[in-house]
């Protein structure tokens, strides 16, 4: 399986991308049908003003392309290595709280924790890039957008907590 993955051709390449999205979809459906913990509609991020409206409607389609960026990331760390290297772990840790998030932040039920979800999730992120920065600065830059994304999340779920307009 790893020999396929760190291909390095456009195959290696998809699998990897496209995977990572295959686990987004799979997270998705399962904060939308499963409904876990007794959550009935998760946070009410959308009633925090505009921005959170926004943040609220593209949630779900702004995952596929974050999966796909950390996908895209293990595929840069792993082609052509015969051995899964150190880095490569640290994506796939990422890629595991992501999907997992709505498991241990008990299905979007508590905004408090699921900012401290957020916080871990950076922590993870910014520690990748930081190990992945001398190996390939693209696979580093590919994450960036994960710190970006939860950030403003964050921002959101404060707003949230403290009753403020976003």
């Amino acid at each position: 399986m790893y020999a396929f993955l760190s291909r390095r051709d456009g195959i290696g390449w998809a699998s990897c991308a496209l995977g990572a999205v295959a686990l987004a979809v799979l997270a998705n459906l399962y904060i939308l049908l499963a409904r876990p913990f007794g959550a009935t509609e998760g946070i009410p991020i959308d009633q925090t003003g505009p921005i959170g409206a926004i943040i609220g409607a593209i949630v779900p389609y702004v995952w596929l392309f974050l999966f796909a960026g950390m996908g895209s990331s293990f595929w840069l760390i792993v082609r052509e290595q015969r051995q899964m290297p150190r880095q490569a772990w640290l994506v796939i840790l990422l890629i595991a709280l992501c999907v997992l998030y709505p498991v241990y932040t008990g299905s979007l039920n508590v905004p408090q924790i699921a900012l401290a979800g957020n916080g871990v999730v950076i922590a993870v992120a910014a520690l990748a890039i930081l190990r992945l920065w001398p190996a390939s600065r693209l696979a580093a830059l590919l994450l960036f957008p994960v710190i970006a994304w939860v950030g403003l999340a964050s921002l959101a779920l404060v707003a949230l907590l403290t009753g403020q307009r976003f």
